[in-house]
């Protein structure tokens, strides 16, 4: 197997590759829209992939050493149910790379704590340069002297798509779980995609997508399958809810940014329905420990009255009528309890706005809407959200006939995307790439 014996070369390399993303990004996203009328209509086309029956796991061969990457907090999440799967199936195996607090907490060890800084956005990047450059240095390197049986990317592709180009020129097998959402925003890049082992999709129209461009893809199901059905466990308790109210989740997203941009509309948008409906109580649930202080910094000044439910989210969810949602893993994890949600999501960048509204080559934006094909989930996204439209589209998920047709809809939808196993079928691809027969 050739392995990487110049990592500075690598680096180099990816270093004028990335110059080289920059220098056509603009053209290539002039292009992109340009077709985004063909690509909406090739979108209405794409059909929606069966799940895989389970994987048989017998004689597989025993994993000793693999090299993993995640960059935020959502992927960490899902990279933390698929390690413990494999320490389970494989007792001696030794997982290095990059990830957070939780996966070094869970035995792996972390070269840099990416998933904990959460880098969003054209400008974080910019700042994080170096430690991105480092992260590949350290990356290429390691092909040598750790010599992984395979690589296992989750998300985050701004990075990882240069890690697996590494991984593929040396003849490392490479699995990225969560395949990245270029039929949105960048299709030229599936051409890095294409050189990985296994494609895991998580949202049943992304197979055909990326088959229909030559990569190996496989559709796993969505990873909040496992997550309804085991993170209630593993968080705090819930507060204490008064029974006799009704319940409204403000959930402003995992990030800073997320957050300082939704939170403020949120509660405006509370302060609208507060007087409407002076039952309905509201509730902020939130995992991460490290952003109470930017939550409670918006809180404090709100004259709104919201319960704080830190170190829980499963646990709050069933005890809600309806819930305001940042677009995300949040709006599926939401609707698999049964609660209607309106997507909120904010932008105060100019070009980020126009983009979202005239780039994206997709009819709507929230991961529920897509896989209907038609809008069961209100979305505002913009710079100038209306707090009184907000409030209006979520009296109507409260109650009455737009919260039944909301509720029989998921009935039918909720096997897409809340079957638990995809933690299970990834183990299984990343075990089929290590032993190829």
């Amino acid at each position: 197997m050739p392995l990487p014996l110049n990592p500075a070369k690598e680096v180099r390399r990816e270093f004028f590759a990335a110059l080289r993303d920059v220098g056509f990004g603009l053209p290539r996203h002039l292009w992109a829209f340009t077709q985004r009328r063909a690509r909406l209509r090739e979108f209405a086309t794409l059909r929606p992939a069966r799940l895989a029956a389970m994987p048989r796991q017998e004689n597989i061969p025993p994993l000793k050493r693999v090299i993993l990457s995640c960059g935020d907090a959502s992927g960490e999440t899902h990279a933390l149910r698929l390690l413990e799967h494999l320490q389970q199936r494989h007792p001696d195996l030794q997982v290095e790379g990059f990830g957070g607090a939780r996966l070094a907490a869970a035995g792996m060890k972390v070269w840099e704590p990416l998933a904990d800084l959460n880098v969003m956005g054209f400008r974080d990047v910019l700042a994080q340069l170096p430690l991105f450059f480092r992260c590949v240095r350290r990356f290429a390197e390691s092909l040598s002297s750790f010599e992984p049986q395979a690589v296992l990317l989750v998300d985050y592709p701004g990075l990882n798509r240069h890690l697996l180009r590494i991984a593929a020129r040396n003849g490392i097998p490479v699995v990225d779980f969560i395949a990245p959402q270029l039929w949105a925003w960048a299709p030229w890049r599936v051409t890095d995609f294409r050189r990985a082992d296994r494609l895991l999709t998580i949202l049943s129209f992304e197979k055909d997508w990326f088959e229909r461009r030559g990569a190996k893809a496989e559709f796993i199901g969505h990873p909040i399958g496992d997550s309804l059905a085991q993170a209630a466990d593993r968080e705090a308790p819930a507060p204490a809810l008064d029974p006799d109210r009704t319940w409204v989740g403000l959930l402003p997203g995992s990030r800073k940014r997320e957050v300082r941009e939704n939170l403020p509309v949120l509660l405006q948008a509370a302060a609208c329905l507060a007087r409407r409906r002076p039952d309905l109580g509201f509730v902020l649930p939130h995992l991460r420990q490290d952003l109470w202080p930017l939550l409670d910094s918006i809180l404090k000044p709100s004259q709104i009255e919201v319960v704080r439910a830190p170190g829980c989210f499963h646990r709050v969810l069933p005890r809600l009528q309806a819930a305001f949602v940042a677009s995300g893993t949040a709006l599926l994890e939401v609707a698999g309890h049964g609660v209607p949600p309106v997507l909120v999501y904010g932008i105060s960048s100019r070009l980020a706005d126009w983009l979202s509204r005239h780039a994206l080559a997709v009819p709507r934006v929230g991961s529920l809407n897509l896989m209907a094909g038609q809008t069961l989930v209100p979305e505002h996204v913009g710079r100038h959200l209306d707090p009184e439209l907000l409030a209006e589209d979520l009296l109507a998920r409260l109650e009455g006939p737009v919260r039944e047709a909301f509720l029989s809809a998921m009935e039918g939808m909720r096997p897409q995307f809340a079957t638990p196993g995809a933690a299970q079928r990834a183990c299984a691809a990343l075990e089929a790439a290590a032993s190829p027969l």
